[in-house]
This record gives C-alpha cells, structure tokens and sequence, in this order.
C-alpha cells in the first residue's frame, strides 16, 4: 500500500509516491496542475498528504479534489507523532513539521537539529523527549544573492557556481566566497552552539540547496535529500492509526 505526499515549496512542487520511506516514483513540477496523469497512475494508494508553505489557488486545489484518493492538508491542527511546543503553531510552516517529523523518525529518543536550507535556510530542534521546541530562519543562498545585487547601486548578480576562496580576489569572487562561506559559518555556529545545550546532538541537512555547502563538522551530520517527504509518509501513517 503505497502512500502520495505531496510538498509544495516556494520554487517548486514535489510528489510522490512512498512506502516504508521509500520513495517508489516521483515528479517535480511546478503547480499542483502540471501532474500529468501517467505519474497519479491507478494504483491502490493508503493515504495522501500535502504540505504547502504558500495558499493553493483555486484550480490546484480543485485538482487535489479530483485525484483518486483523499488528500489531507498538512496543518498545526492534524495529530502529528511529535508534541508542538511553539507559541504559534498555526504559523509554523508545514514543510518545517514534517521535516521534524522526518528526522524524529530517523532518531527517535535523540536531540535532532534539522537544517533545511532552500529559499530560506531554517534551522528546527526536536528535543529527546519528542517535543519540536522552535526554531530559526534566515534568507537563503539565493535570496542573498539577489539582495546584493538588488539593494546596491553597482554590485552585480552572482550565480553560487564557481570559485569560492577564502578571500574574495574579484568582486564576483567576494560576492560568492560571502553568501557561501557566510551560510557556511552561520551554519558551523548553529550546530557548535547548539551542541552545548543538547546532548549528543544529531544534525540532518536537507533541501535544493544543501549540496552547495560543505560543513566542516566533525560530528555527525546526515545528509538526507526528501526529509521532507519522508516526515509527510511518517504522518499519514500515523494518522492512520488514530
């Protein structure tokens, strides 16, 4: 029995289709209408979910409405395995749940910091007891890009391919060795802060942009590309249970 989750960012739309945290197929796309109907299939599907950060539009959600099986959407107020405790749940991003939900999974009974790093870079902790407590965020690699180049006079706009030395020799270089090495270090301070407040910290990357970071951590960091996912299947079966 296959489960459908569905997770709409700010950049794009993934699906697919999962079970036992595997993922069996997936489309990346971008609105919830561009699913072409070969990748929806016949199949016998358990459980839907979907997380959004942004309002669906009237068409996309009239095109969840016609899908074979029943879609729930992903909000503070759907039972989730972990305990929200966060002053405003109801804005709490869903992708930022499930991506706790995701990790919890992965290391039940461990301190989690979860490090998504997209449009925005957000940084989530879930202590040992299974409580999300909170968390940060900050703009990502891109957005910070943009903001260089769109609140100066004269800075150009930098692509995140190519050199990235330590010390900018261009002003190209300077830009992109800032934004990179800047996430990089905000990052590294994250973790090494956070792992003196919470014993044996794991930390899981995730998001389009993790790859472009390398983390120089000596404890464990684990790379995990659709936590977010995985965290959505977690939570269709858990309320299937209930």
């Amino acid at each position: 029995m296959a489960y459908f989750v569905l997770d709409v960012g700010n950049s794009s739309v993934k699906a697919a289709f999962m079970e036992q945290g595997r993922i069996i197929r997936m489309s990346r796309v971008e609105s919830v209408c561009d699913l072409p109907d070969d990748f929806i299939g016949s199949g016998e599907v358990s459980c839907g979910i979907c997380s959004s950060v942004r309002p669906l539009s009237g068409v996309e959600l009239h095109s969840l409405e016609n899908l074979p099986f029943d879609v729930m959407q992903l909000s503070s107020d759907l039972p989730l395995p972990l305990k929200i405790s966060y002053s405003t749940p109801s804005t709490l991003g869903p992708d930022r749940m499930a991506a706790a939900v995701g990790a919890w999974n992965r290391a039940p009974g461990r301190n989690i910091l979860v490090i998504d790093a997209g449009t925005a870079i957000t940084y989530d902790v879930v202590t040992s007891d299974g409580r999300y407590i909170g968390g940060n965020i900050s703009p990502g690699a891109a957005l910070r890009f943009r903001s260089l180049h769109e609140y100066t006079a004269s800075l150009p706009r930098v692509s995140p391919e190519g050199d990235i030395p330590m010390v900018g020799y261009s002003t190209e270089t300077a830009i992109r060795s800032g934004v990179i090495n800047g996430v990089v270090n905000e990052i590294s301070g994250y973790v090494n802060r956070l792992s003196t407040v919470y014993d044996s910290l794991l930390v899981f990357l995730t998001g389009g942009d993790a790859d472009l970071f390398e983390i120089p951590i000596k404890s464990g960091i684990f790379a995990v590309k659709f936590l977010v996912l995985e965290g959505l299947e977690c939570i269709c079966r858990f309320n299937e249970k209930i």
